[in-house]
C-alpha cells in the first residue's frame, strides 16, 4: 500500500493569515521558494501540501454540516446539527463554517497553483514534472467544483499568487463550469496521470479521476446551465470510468472496519491515511466513525461515541429494502451492555474482536430494521438463545422502544434518536485497528469518489438525456451487488434513494439535492426539522452565501450586485 505522505510547508505558500487568506501570500523563511522547489524532494512536498488541503475539506470536524445538513437524509440527534444550515434561516454571509468552507477551497487552489508556478523553475524530471502539475490541476478542479456547486459563481484565479491582490472578479457559474471542464479535458489529452491509482492506495489523482469529475462536473452543469447535451457528456465521462467493470466485491468486504478493502479497485480517489506510519494516533487521524452515530454514552466509557449529530431519517431507513445487504454494512444492528466498557470485554468493539459476531455474549439491544417482522426477530434469537432471550428489541421506525431508558414507553423516532442507545449505530465507518472513542482517531481512507458512484452518475444523466433503458442498466448493476431484484421504472427519486444506500456518509448529499432541483421537496417531505415548511424557509437559498470576509478581502467583489440570491 503506497501513501502519500502529507506534510505541511513552513515557507510562502503555507502560512496565510487574515481575511485575506486566500489572496494575499506571507512568506516567515529566510529560504526562497525557488531554492526550496529546485529538486525533486522539494517538488514533491510542494505536491503533497496540495493534496493535504484536501484534508481541509473532507477530515474537517465541519464536513457533514457543509454537506448533509439540511438535507432529506440526517436528523439531529444527541446534538443538533447546526441550525443555520439545518433550518436556513439564521445562514448568513457571517457564518463561521460557511466562511471555512469557501476559504479551504481557495487555500486549496493556491497549493495547487503553486505546483504548476515552480515546476515551470526546476530542475525535475519533464515525465514527473507533467504528471505531478495535471495532478494539481485535477485538484484545483475539485475546489472549483465543490465551490460552484455551493455558491455558484465565484471567481477563478488561475495563477500563483506571488505579491498581495485585491482584484478577482466573480466569475459567472457558467464560466466556473468551463473552466473546470477545459481544465480537465487538457489533462485527459495530455495523456500523463496514470490509468488508475485505486489499488495504489487511491490517494493520487489519475486518469479515472480527471474523468470522473469530470463526469460530475457536466451532470452539474446540465442542470444548472439547462444544457441537455452536457448530459450526454457527463453519461459518455462516466461511462469511460466504468469501461466495461461490473460491481463485484461483496459491499461487505469493500467497508471492512479493518481497512483491508481500502485500495479495492472500485475505490477511485481517496483523502488517505496510514496508521502504520502514524506518529500521532490519537488525534492524527479523522472522526467519520463518530460522525454518524448516535451517542452511547460519555467519554468515561471507552466505547465509540460520545456524542452525535447526524443520524439516518426515516427516508434513509426506509431507502433500504429487505435483503439489501448494504443496511448491515452501514448500521450496527446488536449491542453488547457497553456500559461495562471494554476493560470487561463487553464494549462496542467486542463484535470486531468476536470476528465480526456477537454470539457468545449476552446482547442487551436490537435494532429491529423497519422491514423486519416478529419471526425475523424470533428467528434472530434462536441462533444464540441463551444470550439473546432478555435482548431488548428498538424497532428502527415511526415508534420505537428502548425499556432501560424510555421506561418501557413507546416514543417517536425522533424523539428516541435524543436517546442513549436511540438507534442503531453506524458502523460503515469504524476503524477495527484504532477501536477508540476519541475523536480523529479513525484512520480508514476517505473514499470520495467510487466506481458505483459513476454508475449513479451514468444512470442520472443517461435519464435527462432521454435513454431510460441506458439508464436503468446502469442502476441495476448497483442493485444487484446489494442483492435486490431489478428495477423495471426509473426517475430522479429512485436514484437518490440508491444513493442514499450505496452513499450514506460518503457522499455530498447536499449538493446531490440541489444539482436535482429536490433540494425543497425533499427537506418538505422527509426532513423532520423542515417536514411542510421547507419552501418557506428555504426560499432562495438554494446555494450559499459568500462569506462577508471574501467582499473584505477581495475589492473586485460587489455585495449589492455578487452576493448570492436570498442573503
Amino acid at each position: 500500500m503506497k501513501k502519500i505522505t502529507y506534510m505541511a510547508i513552513v515557507v510562502a505558500l503555507a502560512t496565510m493569515t487574515g481575511c485575506s487568506d486566500f489572496l494575499t501570500p506571507e512568506n516567515k523563511s529566510n529560504v526562497s521558494d525557488e531554492q526550496q522547489f529546485a529538486n525533486k524532494a522539494g517538488f514533491e512536498t510542494l505536491v503533497n501540501d496540495a493534496y493535504a488541503k484536501m484534508r481541509l475539506i473532507y477530515a474537517s470536524d465541519s464536513y457533514s454540516t457543509w454537506f448533509n445538513a439540511g438535507t432529506d437524509m440526517y436528523a439531529s440527534a444527541r446534538n443538533k446539527i447546526e441550525d443555520a444550515y439545518q433550518l436556513y434561516e439564521t445562514l448568513n454571509p457571517e457564518n463561521s463554517a460557511n466562511r471555512n468552507l469557501y476559504f479551504h477551497c481557495y487555500q486549496g487552489i493556491r497549493a495547487a497553483n503553486a505546483v504548476r508556478q515552480y515546476a515551470a523553475q526546476n530542475n525535475v524530471d519533464k515525465t514527473l514534472k507533467n504528471k505531478r502539475v495535471d495532478e494539481a490541476r485535477v485538484l484545483a478542479c475539485n475546489f472549483y467544483y465543490i465551490l460552484v456547486n455551493d455558491y455558484g459563481g465565484v471567481p477563478i484565479i488561475k495563477d500563483f499568487i506571488t505579491a498581495p491582490n485585491r482584484g478577482y472578479p466573480k466569475s459567472s457559474a457558467e464560466e466556473v463550469y468551463n473552466y473546470i471542464i477545459s481544465e480537465l479535458e487538457a489533462v485527459i489529452a495530455g495523456n500523463h496521470l496514470d490509468v488508475s491509482a485505486a489499488t495504489k492506495g487511491g490517494g493520487r489523482a489519475s486518469m479515472e479521476t480527471a474523468k470522473g469529475l469530470l463526469a460530475k462536473t457536466y451532470l452539474a452543469a446540465a442542470w444548472d446551465l439547462g444544457k441537455k447535451d452536457y448530459f450526454t457528456k457527463a453519461a459518455e465521462y462516466a461511462d469511460a470510468v466504468i469501461a466495461g467493470r461490473s460491481l463485484t466485491t461483496p459491499f461487505a468486504d469493500l467497508w471492512k472496519a479493518d481497512g483491508s478493502g481500502d485500495d479495492n479497485a472500485e475505490f477511485i480517489w481517496d483523502v488517505e491515511y496510514d496508521l502504520a506510519s502514524a506518529t500521532n494516533t490519537t488525534s492524527g487521524g479523522h472522526d467519520w466513525s463518530v460522525e454518524y452515530c448516535n451517542y452511547l454514552g460519555g467519554a468515561e466509557d471507552p466505547i465509540k461515541a460520545t456524542s452525535s449529530a447526524f443520524v439516518p431519517t426515516l427516508y434513509t431507513l426506509h431507502c433500504f429494502e429487505k435483503g439489501d445487504t448494504r443496511y448491515d454494512v452501514t448500521f450496527m444492528s446488536e449491542l453488547p451492555n457497553v456500559n461495562k466498557g471494554n476493560k470487561s470485554g463487553t464494549g462496542y468493539w467486542t463484535w470486531y474482536k468476536n470476528g465480526e459476531s456477537l454470539v457468545g455474549y449476552p446482547v442487551v439491544r436490537y435494532y429491529k430494521a423497519w422491514y423486519e417482522t416478529d419471526d425475523d426477530v424470533a428467528a434472530w434469537r434462536a441462533k444464540d438463545p441463551t444470550n439473546r432471550a432478555n435482548t431488548y428489541v428498538i424497532p428502527m421506525d415511526k415508534n420505537t422502544v428502548e425499556p432501560q431508558e424510555m421506561n418501557g414507553k413507546a416514543m417517536d423516532y425522533y424523539d428516541a434518536i435524543t436517546m442513549v442507545f436511540g438507534n442503531a449505530p453506524c458502523k460503515k465507518f469504524d476503524d477495527s485497528q484504532t477501536a477508540s472513542n476519541q475523536r480523529n482517531t479513525d484512520y480508514r481512507d476517505i473514499h470520495i469518489m467510487t466506481l458505483p458512484e459513476m454508475y449513479l452518475v451514468a444512470a442520472e444523466a443517461y435519464l435527462k438525456a432521454g435513454n431510460t433503458v441506458s439508464a436503468l442498466k446502469r442502476l441495476n448493476m448497483v442493485r444487484r451487488r446489494a442483492g435486490l431484484a431489478d428495477a423495471t421504472t426509473i426517475d430522479i427519486d429512485a436514484i437518490l434513494k440508491e444513493r442514499t444506500c450505496e452513499m450514506f456518509g460518503n457522499s455530498p448529499r447536499w449538493i446531490d439535492l440541489r444539482r436535482t432541483q429536490q433540494l425543497v421537496n425533499h427537506c418538505n417531505l422527509y426532513n423532520n426539522d423542515l417536514e411542510g415548511n421547507a419552501a418557506t424557509a428555504i426560499g432562495q437559498k438554494t446555494l450559499r452565501p459568500i462569506p462577508q470576509a471574501a467582499f473584505d478581502a477581495n475589492e473586485a467583489l460587489n455585495k449589492d450586485t455578487d452576493q448570492t440570491p436570498g442573503y
